[in-house]
């Protein structure tokens, strides 16, 4: 070893090369429809939906539940059109930065309409779950180069459409999807118990005034 060049530095000899994962990479696009097209639907102008404005989606949680109801007649022109299982996604800043998006369940009638300033990514169901579509666009990787290619009005930025069809997720067999959103369902559980204690822990400290 000796003979050899050897310097007692760990940047030295730190791989530059970048790590493949084990499951191929794939983009949003090829197993997300990005924002559904309202003119699928099929149903009368009186039907209730559930509304969903961006104060119902909460920041670092998959599940939300809409607040309103209205008539497809009242929301269809200006608002986003999504369905039941569809992934809503925040779009403009400081909502994107905070990780406000989830997945939508138990919709009247199947149906939504929300705040213009969401995508909606429909999952392909043949090959990738809602939920591990939720928590790959939760991760601190796209959040960070989201808010780096933002682009509009300081205080009124948005991330684009392409940057979300185009960025790059490690796509496991649907057996393993399964596992990874069972597994952070439990880590999720933890946190949520903490949660609530620390909310309702409220100390009392007696001060001897003197």
């Amino acid at each position: 070893i000796a003979k050899q060049e050897h310097i007692l530095l760990g940047e030295r000899y730190k791989s530059t090369t970048s790590v493949r994962t084990l499951w191929p990479m794939v983009k949003l696009e090829e197993v997300c429809q990005l924002n559904p097209k309202k003119s699928e639907l099929k149903v009368p102008q009186d039907l209730e939906v559930s509304f969903v404005p961006m104060a119902n989606l909460n920041e670092r949680r998959m599940t939300f539940k809409p607040t309103a109801t209205r008539a497809i007649s009242s929301v269809y022109t200006g608002y986003t059109y999504f369905a039941e299982n569809d992934v809503l996604l925040a779009k403009v800043t400081p909502c994107f930065e905070n990780g406000k998006s989830g997945v939508a369940k138990n919709l009247v009638n199947g149906i939504g309409f929300g705040s213009s300033e969401f995508f909606v990514l429909r999952a392909d169901t043949n090959r990738v779950l809602p939920e591990y579509i939720y928590l790959m666009i939760s991760t601190d990787k796209f959040l960070k180069a989201g808010k780096q290619i933002m682009t509009g009005a300081v205080g009124l930025q948005r991330i684009s459409k392409e940057f979300v069809s185009g960025y790059e997720i490690p796509l496991p067999p649907l057996s393993v999807q399964k596992d990874i959103v069972a597994e952070i369902a439990e880590y999720q559980v933890v946190i949520d118990g903490a949660q609530k204690v620390t909310d309702n822990y409220r100390p009392i400290i007696h001060i001897d005034a003197s």
